[in-house]
């Protein structure tokens, strides 16, 4: 799944001025047709609540559920420590990357991955350039593992 959202993005993103990836699920059942939910989050709280709302749906259905997947744009920044209050948020750092994150799971394990977006000088993007050292463990956020046991 993480490929074909790699995919989606590179689509939607590539030689475009003005387009942007609207975040969305992909979630595939044993028994049912797959389903696409579009997640356009106009704030930290909306975000907050769907994300719950979908990880409660993960866990309810979790017997028919055969994998995730969900796709951003992002902004990430490096960190020596756990998220603090206090923090600034990776797109107010200086240190700051443009990427695409997708994070998908199944029962038994979960995944992320990272893609820098890379723009020439008209802000158009060129590329979604894989960072092989950004891998699950070093992600910290509300997207990880959405069907992990409490």
């Amino acid at each position: 799944m993480i490929e074909g959202m790699h995919e989606r993005a590179r689509h939607v993103l590539i030689g475009h001025n003005d387009e942007q990836l609207m975040p969305f699920f992909h979630i595939q059942f044993k028994d049912r047709p797959d389903a696409v939910i579009p997640a356009p989050f106009s704030d930290e709280r909306e975000k907050s609540i769907f994300i719950k709302a979908v990880r409660f749906s993960l866990k309810q259905f979790r017997s028919s559920v055969v994998n995730y997947a969900f796709v951003s744009e992002a902004w990430v920044a490096q960190s020596d420590h756990r998220p603090r209050k206090g923090d600034l948020s990776p797109s107010e750092r200086e240190d700051k990357r443009e990427c695409v994150i997708v994070s998908a799971g199944d029962r038994d394990r979960a995944m992320m991955k990272l893609w820098e977006i890379i723009r020439d000088d008209q802000a158009r993007v060129t590329d979604l350039v894989e960072d092989p050292n950004m891998t699950a463990d070093h992600f910290e956020g509300r997207l990880q593992n959405l069907m992990a046991e409490d």
